[in-house]
């Protein structure tokens, strides 16, 4: 069973019981309960944009060819956020591949 499911198992109208000792009887953490999911961030989802334009164009632009692609249009970007963009994107670059030895 999963975290979201076992959070929907807790009831705040239930007073025999606090909130804390039923996460305890769950077996979550009370701090999972409160915790809200947060969406990307407006940065991010205007550089999945430009990396899905760029990728449809040119798939076989692997994690540096595409921060060096966002860095020249003034999006001062790493490699490490570029690699997990991709990943969250599902993204996977196309390699060439060369004669058979």
């Amino acid at each position: 069973m999963s975290v979201r499911e076992k959070r929907g198992l807790i009831s705040p109208e239930y007073t025999s019981l606090s909130i804390s000792q039923q996460c305890k009887l769950i077996g979550i953490q009370h701090s999972s309960y409160y915790l809200k999911p947060r969406g990307q961030s407006l940065l991010n989802q205007r550089l999945m944009k430009v990396i899905d334009r760029q990728f449809l164009d040119c798939p076989f632009y692997g994690v540096e060819r595409m921060r060096d692609y966002l860095t020249g249009l003034g999006y001062p970007v790493g490699v490490k956020r570029v690699r997990r963009l991709y990943r969250l994107m599902n993204l996977r670059t196309i390699y060439r591949h060369g004669p058979p030895r």
